[in-house]
């Protein structure tokens, strides 16, 4: 159901994300005049928003019991129970368009991101960290997304899917190295807590999107201070 077109290659995704935590990359990003620019555009197909945490979360597990991600996507003051999320507004209205078919009641929500306010001196200080930890994590929510489509498609078995969790783990702990007190720290602890709730048990595709969903948050919504 959830089958994109696009294709990564596993390997050199795995190696870009742990080279990148040790090496920030800066060559793709410019900071001016108080702001990280940061550019990227998520499509989530999305089941319905709601304007209060506790109806959304009624609803998640109705999602996931349809094999959704199920994750709340706190945006714009609204909540959004998510199905999925996709780097191509093409590939996200297909499906969205399929569940509609299936009589489920769904949209495909749009975000980009394109400037981070720099909200003091310390994060100006830290603006070339910060590019590279919005990188970094924009790459993890990749792999995740790969992992959760080679788990729909049959591509990817336990084993495989295990490697690209411990994979993600392992990059976010290198960030949690470099970022061990800012703003990024909490974040990144949260999401390490994501990976170790899902690595005792048997992976499903949706546990690798709902852990890409909760990396793009992250990203959409962070704050540099």
């Amino acid at each position: 159901m959830f089958k994109d077109k696009r294709n990564f290659v596993f390997i050199a995704a795995v190696s870009a994300v742990i080279a990148i935590t040790v090496i920030i990359c800066v060559c793709a990003f410019s900071f001016s005049g108080g702001s990280v620019e940061f550019e990227t555009s998520y499509y989530f197909v999305c089941y319905r928003s709601s304007d209060n945490a506790v109806s959304a979360g009624s609803l998640s597990s109705a999602v996931s019991s349809y094999g959704g991600a199920g994750y709340i996507l706190d945006y714009d003051g609204n909540y959004y129970v998510t199905v999925s999320c996709y780097y191509s507004e093409k590939d996200a209205n297909a499906v969205c368009d399929s569940l509609k078919r299936r009589d489920l009641d769904c949209t495909v929500l749009s975000v980009t991101t394109e400037s981070y306010p720099v909200q003091s001196y310390s994060a100006k200080r830290n603006s070339k960290l910060y590019r590279g930890n919005l990188n970094t994590l924009n790459s993890l929510s990749l792999l995740a997304y790969e992992c959760a489509n080679g788990l729909d498609t049959g591509e990817y078995n336990q084993s495989k899917a295990k490697d690209v969790l411990s994979a993600i783990k392992s990059g976010l702990n290198g960030l949690l190295n470099a970022n061990t007190s800012n703003c990024f720290t909490k974040i990144l602890e949260s999401l390490i807590d994501e990976c170790e709730d899902l690595e005792g048990g048997y992976l499903f595709s949706k546990d690798m999107r709902y852990l890409q969903i909760a990396i793009a948050d992250k990203i959409i919504n962070a704050e540099l201070i």
